[in-house]
């Protein structure tokens, strides 16, 4: 596997278990933002990998196509191992330890082998002609037809800030029982006078 980082800064090892101080923010933004570029809450390192298989859309793993030199490659951004899990970097303090840096996928095309029997085939083509896609095979040295399909695979493709909503609080229970025990004592009352 062949990998070339992009914009790598030194990462602050205090900065991933705390939440970060106004000063630490203003040190990251300095060394990453040279030149006036933009700093990501979760910075990613992009990567080209030459990978044996991959993943389909049906979570099914391929091999994909390899000739000697002939070699698939993908271009992939990665979350950086110092916040991939970790609380967003410059996110309010309120948000902070609701937020988390999360490696995001998206899909694209690769020359994938073929499944190996011909029900295999027709099922593959069905599959995709129902979603509209239609694949080109590609000749192969087997008799029984095509050795390799063309499909989607998964890829990497960024690392996202998620910020989870706060959790709900049950007082809403809790009124309505407070409630309901207001109501009851008066009833109580009234079949207390009438004994």
């Amino acid at each position: 596997m062949f990998a070339v980082a992009i914009r790598r800064a030194e990462p602050l090892e205090e900065s991933t278990n705390k939440r970060m101080t106004y000063r630490e923010m203003q040190m990251i933004l300095r060394l990453e933002g040279e030149d006036g570029r933009p700093v990501d809450c979760c910075p990613t390192i992009e990567e080209m990998v030459e990978p044996f298989g991959g993943r389909t859309r049906e979570d099914m793993y391929v091999e994909l196509y390899r000739d000697g030199e002939n070699v698939q490659r993908f271009f992939e951004y990665s979350c950086r191992l110092d916040v991939v899990g970790k609380p967003c970097r410059f996110v309010d303090r309120k948000f902070s330890n609701r937020s988390i840096c999360v490696q995001k996928h998206s899909y694209t095309y690769a020359i994938i082998k073929s499944p190996g029997s011909k029900i295999g085939t027709e099922e593959h083509r069905r599959h995709h002609h129902r979603e509209r896609h239609h694949f080109p095979a590609f000749s192969g040295n087997t008799v029984s037809g095509s050795e390799w399909t063309l499909d989607y695979i998964r890829v990497r493709s960024g690392c996202s800030c998620e910020i989870m909503p706060k959790p709900k609080k049950k007082k809403i229970a809790a009124k309505t029982k407070k409630t309901k025990s207001k109501q009851r004592q008066p009833r109580d009352q009234e079949s207390d006078l009438e004994t």
